[in-house]
């Protein structure tokens, strides 16, 4: 929020990933109720329910869903899709990934030991990317192009760099059910202490419940 002066940040758990339906996950509910306790004393962050199941079962996309939210912002408003890096580089699988690489701006930040060199080379062939002016500082800007006049904005944000990661925490998570419980020891360090009570009163995220 700081780096890029934003105004606010919200945060959208999805209803249905299309790229990973076919893994166990807390339901919907679930994720929202933790999303509500993790922000909860964060100032200028918000919980979204934008991104909630679809009522014709369809999987969730962003480029649909950042098209929502615009039409409820004033139309100068700029919206930043933030990410990590090893998301991004995936982003040529994402639905319409051209048009969405131009619907908005992107913010990537790395994983220690991450290459961002390699952002270029994740993105669709249809889209371009050039340098741009970048503010003093860490962050590098990047123009992205797409057609003759879309075009965006992604910031790379080296130093922003995160060794936690949602598959190691599950992983964390699923050893700490295999023990003898203890009330109250941690189910893992990264996790606010209200979310790992959720969790734990909810049962979630162990090997013979999907919810």
């Amino acid at each position: 929020m700081d780096r890029l002066h934003l105004d606010r940040v919200l945060f959208a758990p999805v209803g249905v990933q299309p790229l990973k339906r076919d893994r166990p996950q807390a339901g919907f509910a679930d994720r929202v109720a933790m999303t509500r306790l993790a922000i909860a004393s964060e100032p200028g962050m918000e919980l979204s329910l934008i991104d909630e199941p679809r009522s014709d079962g369809r999987p969730n996309y962003t480029v649909d869903t950042i098209r929502a939210l615009r039409a409820t912002l004033a139309p100068d408003t700029q919206i930043v899709c933030l990410m990590g890096a090893d998301s991004f580089l995936s982003i040529g699988r994402w639905h319409r990934a051209a048009d969405l690489l131009v619907a908005c701006d992107f913010a990537v930040a790395a994983r220690p030991g991450f290459d961002l060199g390699r952002i270029a080379g994740a993105l669709p062939a249809t889209v371009s990317v050039a340098s741009c002016d970048s503010p003093p500082g860490d962050t590098l800007v990047l123009c992205l192009r797409s057609g003759r006049r879309h075009e965006s904005r992604l910031c790379l944000l080296p130093d922003l760099d995160e060794a936690a990661s949602a598959s190691s925490i599950r992983a964390t998570l699923y050893r700490g059910r295999q023990k003898p419980a203890v009330t109250d020891s941690p189910l893992a360090p990264e996790i606010d202490p209200r979310v790992a009570g959720y969790i734990r009163e909810h049962g979630l995220y162990r090997d013979d419940a999907v919810r």
